[in-house]
């Protein structure tokens, strides 16, 4: 029988033979020779799929790099390289993008590099100093409460313990002033060094300890209101730990951005590692082709995993 090739996977068969009968259309093949052999050949047309591969010339254009069209390197890749690259981005941001343009060579793959390491820099630059600036700070107003600020000074001048008629120890003050006014909890610095230096500078409970403080005047009925906390040796102790905190807090978030830039370079040196690991295999990804089915040529749009 005559079996005619469709454009693509499509075949059609039609078959005409059989013998004009009442009502039916007589075959061109009927009454001539050299189709004698069709004539006992019924009316028939069948439409169906081939899933099987045609091996013929192909033109693609693939949204990602292929082995044989993509970067060099690109089709030794493995997951292990990924690894080792994204490694590198973790502790220098920009390696991992320069150990993807050994197999990538791409121009913009490289650029990445020197970006990622001048920042990288500039960050470590600005933890560094303002790290340095701060404790600078920091060791000058703990110099400063030192020579300003007295622990017997301040349980001799305190409301509560003059009314008490001393207090020789801070535990006696602890136990003995809670819940009166001008009381807060005093904590040695040999307990907790940060405490005690935030706390002498913060609440005014502490005001007395200070050499430039005044004494409490209680024939002062409107002494708590008017009584002068923040004396100039206090005022300037706390400027310094402003400007301590303030350079602290700046380097840790220079190191925050240590960390970020490190995020980001680690992500996006896996991202470069996969499109290239995806060279590996040209089926993978969406491509683009044309292909001649016969004579009838087809656009082929294909997404593979």
């Amino acid at each position: 029988g005559a079996s005619p090739r469709a454009s693509g996977s499509v075949e059609v068969q039609e078959l005409f033979a059989g013998t004009a009968g009442p009502g039916v259309a007589t075959s061109v093949f009927y009454g001539r020779e050299e189709f004698t052999g069709v004539r006992e050949l019924r009316f028939d047309e069948r439409l169906a799929y081939h899933g099987t591969r045609l091996e013929m010339p192909t033109v693609s254009f693939l949204a990602g790099p292929s082995a044989s069209a993509g970067p060099a390197g690109g089709a030794s890749w493995s997951g292990r390289k990924t690894a080792l690259a994204m490694i590198a981005s973790a502790i220098l941001p920009g390696m991992g993008e320069l150990y993807c343009y050994t197999a990538s060579r791409d121009n913009w793959t490289l650029a990445r590099v020197p970006a990622f390491v001048a920042l990288d820099g500039y960050m470590w630059y600005g933890y560094f100093h303002n790290h340095s600036v701060g404790k600078d700070y920091k060791h000058d107003y703990e110099v400063y409460a030192d020579a300003h600020w007295n622990l017997d000074r301040f349980l001799a001048n305190h409301p509560c313990c003059a009314s008490l008629g001393g207090c020789g120890t801070w535990q006696y003050y602890n136990e003995h002033c809670q819940g009166q006014y001008n009381y807060f909890v005093y904590t040695p610095k040999e307990s907790s060094t940060e405490e005690y230096y935030e706390n002498i500078g913060k609440y005014n409970a502490f005001a007395f300890g200070w050499d430039d403080a005044q004494a409490w005047d209680y024939s002062n009925v409107n002494e708590a209101t008017d009584y002068q906390y923040w004396t100039p040796h206090r005022q300037y102790y706390w400027s310094l730990r402003k400007d301590s905190d303030r350079y602290l807090l700046r380097a840790d978030n220079y190191l925050m951005g240590l960390l970020v830039s490190r995020v980001v370079s680690i992500l996006d040196t896996g991202w470069l590692a996969y499109r290239i690991s995806k060279g590996n295999d040209p089926d993978k990804g969406w491509s683009l082709r044309f292909k001649t089915y016969d004579t009838a040529p087809s656009l082929v749009i294909t997404r593979r995993f």
